[in-house]
Formats: C-alpha cells, structure tokens, sequence
C-alpha cells in the first residue's frame, strides 16, 4: 500500500526549490508522481540542480519581491495544468548584520524576505486551491521563529549569528499559518508550517568547529540532512494529513525539547 499515493499527478508549487533544502522538497514529490513547478528568478541555477532529476520537475519564472510576478506564476501554471493543488513557501532572502548594528533598512529587508512574500504567494495561490479538492499550504518557518539562537554556540562565529529580524519572521510565519488554517479550512485547504532546526548549508557545514557545536544541541547528536525533511513533506502534500491544520511542526532533532 503506497500510503501517498494520491500525491501521484498532484500540481505543487515550490518557491525557492532550487535551493538547498528546497531542491530536495522538490525531488521526493516528484518521485512520488507529483508534477512540481519550482518557482525562482533563476532559470540557469534550476537547470544546475536538476538537470539529472527524475520525474516531473519544471520550472517557472517567479520574483517572490514582485507581487506582479507572483501573481502571473501562478496564473501561468493554472492556464496550462487547469488545476494547483499545493503550495510550498520555501524561498528566503534577507539582511544581516551583529544585534545593534542591524540598521532599519536591513531589518524590513530581513522582514520581507521573511514573510511578506509568504503572504503575497498564499494570496496568489488561495483562488486556485479553492478549486482543488483537498489543497495544501506548506510554509517553511524555523525553530528560530520558535525559541531563538543560543549565543554561545555562535561565539566567534558572530557572522553566522542569525539575526533578530530573520526569526522574528519566522514566528510571523508559524502564526501566519494558523491564522488561514483557520480561514480557509472552510475550503477544505489545510494549512501547516515547517521549522526545521540545524540544516547548516554546505558552506557552513565546513566549519567542522561550528557543526560541532550544532550537533552537541541536538538530543540525536547531529546536524539534520535535506533527507531528514523527505517524510514530512510528503505527509503534508497528502491526504495522508488530511486532519491536520494550524500545526507547526519541528523538525530539529530535539533542539527544542
């Protein structure tokens, strides 16, 4: 018995799909017969990751800083596949800096590539999921939106410190979330969030000092794989969750216990 086997001709939508955990959001959907639309501004950087992927993954010109862009995705991908039936907000962007040199410029950057986006693509997307029998919104929050960073652990390594704007964001994801969880179950759309917890990027993951720190935060004593998030988003995407709305769920290893 294939447990997500109604994901099979499912019409998803990922924002920043070519990223590094998005790409892997994008494979496992598409691996269980999922047509996946990854949403990006880059067309070159979508063709660098999936240029070998299996399964139906397309991609579609979005500027999630650009409501106009936004809105014609998805029109675009409604025109031609007559159905979307899941929403995935993964993208980010954002401005950083140490906690009290963080201008009021960077910070309303942070924010919008936080979550204003996140509200202009469920704008954009809820027409379209209304039609869809059993639509979906999958929000990607943070555990930073949750409790926030430990500064010890960034101690010396004040330039990966995540800032006060970039979790700020994320608890306005998980709410924002609960808030059309409420709103739009009437449709029979259920909305969730995400926080994973330790996903450091490749980059990072070469600072073996600083992983080392991450891991010993962790209950499991390690720092979490795209893979790791395969199974809840596969539930989310499925009739599998169909009972299941307003969550946020945290994927982190028991960071937060």
């Amino acid at each position: 018995m294939n447990l997500f086997k109604d994901i099979e001709n499912r019409i998803v939508i990922v924002t920043g799909g070519y990223g590094y955990l998005g790409a892997t959001m994008c494979e496992v959907l598409a691996d269980y017969g999922a047509k996946v639309y990854v949403a990006g501004r880059r067309k070159e950087k979508f063709n660098d990751r999936f240029n070998a992927a299996k399964g139906e993954i397309k991609f579609i010109k979005m500027d999630v800083q650009n409501r106009e862009s936004i809105t014609n995705a998805f029109q675009s991908i409604y025109s031609t596949e007559k159905r979307i039936d899941v929403l995935i907000n993964n993208a980010h962007f954002g401005a950083t800096d140490h906690p009290e040199k963080l201008s009021a410029d960077d910070w309303r950057i942070g924010m919008e590539g936080g979550i204003n986006h996140y509200f202009d693509t469920v704008m954009a997307a809820t027409p379209f999921l209304k039609k869809s029998k059993n639509g979906k919104i999958i929000n990607i929050a943070s555990m930073y939106g949750v409790v926030v960073p430990d500064l010890d652990i960034y101690e010396g390594r004040e330039e990966l410190l995540n800032p006060a704007n970039y979790g700020t964001s994320k608890a306005a994801v998980i709410h924002l979330s609960k808030y059309y969880a409420m709103y739009l179950a009437k449709y029979n759309i259920n909305v969730n969030s995400i926080s994973p917890g330790p996903f450091p990027s490749e980059l990072v993951q070469k600072d073996k000092d600083f992983v080392k720190r991450l891991e010993e935060k962790t209950k499991l004593k390690r720092i979490g794989n795209p893979e790791d998030l395969k199974g809840i988003i596969l539930l989310l995407s499925s009739n599998a969750s169909s009972f299941i709305t307003g969550q946020n769920i945290v994927v982190d290893g028991g960071w937060t216990i």
